[in-house]
């Protein structure tokens, strides 16, 4: 089956997702279908012909309308700064197009609500880029935790911590804008985390949160200096179904320690998952903090874990944990489309609003010093 991509954007993370799928064929990963990058949309075609051109792209469009207008185009691939997003699925499900769209969702829950509504009445298959699921060290923590090998699970510590940041002469853009990001580290950073949590552990039911904004302005492209709204740190205390608790912690600026994990607590053991060092395969310990292996049958009967497994790059043809990562995750995504319905445990739209309703409370606790703030499923 020959799946016809229209990618929207060509920022970093749209050139991070065209390093995987350039290199498909040559990454041994078995899929049932092809990729033909039929079309490019951006808002700056004469400039990035070429590179469309290179690519393998077979044409270049300058507006959205034109792109998911392509009546043989079957998935596009939403890569745009946030503010655009919720306006953009809404264009590409009504015109029948499959989505993936890249995180947060949107810029609030009324828009990311808007959105789960339109692509269930066009009835495409859709995705979120939550790609820290698509890593087999996750996906074997995942089976771990239903099969009980570390117990019933009670505590967590996640961490998701960048540095640039902190340089003061990194200039302005849209992501250190509200009104175009939706929010700061932890809207870019931590909604990885607060995925991840709901994943392996259930849904939080409330959530207590510190923020704050070290750099507090920053030089636009010219040269003028505007104030930053949105945070650059940002500190969770979650409280998870099964009384389970713990914190994550999401920054741009953690000069020295950038790093990708989670430690999950039980009452048998425990897991730790370190993505920047091992995206293979979590370390586990017993009761008595020694280092253990657990019986490899809990993975092989596993369908989540094998099929991750499957389509995640092996070590020796890796390009690196982003474009390994979010490869997978796009291919998951492809097997959906191809396969004709979402595989369980996609990170769907639905799966998206629900995370931008703990980030929408996480902010209010903020505004509120902290306080607990209950996470609403139903609200509107």
């Amino acid at each position: 089956m020959k799946i016809n991509y229209g990618l929207a954007g060509l920022g970093t993370i749209a050139k991070t997702h065209l390093l995987g799928l350039r290199n498909l064929p040559l990454l041994n990963v078995p899929v049932d279908f092809s990729i033909n990058l039929k079309a490019l949309y951006s808002t700056h075609p004469m400039e990035n012909v070429e590179t469309a051109k290179s690519c393998g792209f077979a044409e270049i469009v300058d507006t959205m309308e034109k792109l998911v207008s392509l009546e043989d185009l079957d998935v596009v691939d939403i890569c745009t700064p946030n503010f655009l997003h919720c306006q953009q699925t809404l264009l590409a499900a009504q015109a029948g197009k499959h989505i993936y769209c890249e995180k947060p969702l949107a810029n609030n829950s009324e828009q990311t609500k808007l959105m789960v509504e339109e692509v269930q009445k066009s009835n495409v298959v859709n995705q979120v880029a939550f790609v820290m699921r698509s890593n087999p060290a996750v996906a074997s923590a995942h089976a771990a935790i239903k099969q009980g090998v570390i117990g019933r699970p009670y505590a967590f510590r996640g961490e998701l911590l960048h540095s640039s940041y902190l340089m003061p002469e990194k200039a302005m853009t849209w992501r250190l804008q509200k009104n175009k990001s939706g929010g700061g580290a932890l809207a870019d950073l931590g909604i990885h985390l607060i995925d991840l949590v709901r994943f392996l552990l259930g849904e939080i039911h409330s959530v207590s949160c510190l923020t704050d904004t070290i750099v507090k302005q920053r030089k636009n492209s010219e040269g003028i200096f505007q104030q930053v709204d949105v945070d650059d740190w940002a500190s969770l205390s979650l409280q998870v179904q099964g009384d389970v608790k713990g914190t994550i912690e999401a920054s741009r600026l953690a000069v020295g320690n950038d790093a990708n994990r989670m430690w999950i607590y039980g009452d048998k053991g425990s897991l730790f998952i370190d993505l920047d060092h091992n995206p293979y395969s979590p370390t586990f310990y017993d009761e008595k903090g020694q280092r253990i292996y657990p019986d490899s049958r809990f993975l092989a009967n596993d369908p989540f874990y094998k099929r991750i497994v499957k389509l995640y790059p092996n070590s020796k043809l890796s390009q690196g944990f982003m474009v390994d990562t979010h490869l997978t995750s796009l291919l998951w995504f492809l097997s959906s489309v191809a396969e004709g319905k979402i595989l369980d445990h996609t990170p769907t739209f639905e799966e998206g609003h629900r995370a931008q309703l703990v980030l929408e409370a996480a902010y209010q606790s903020s505004s509120q010093n902290g306080s607990f703030v209950a996470v609403n499923p139903n609200q509107p």
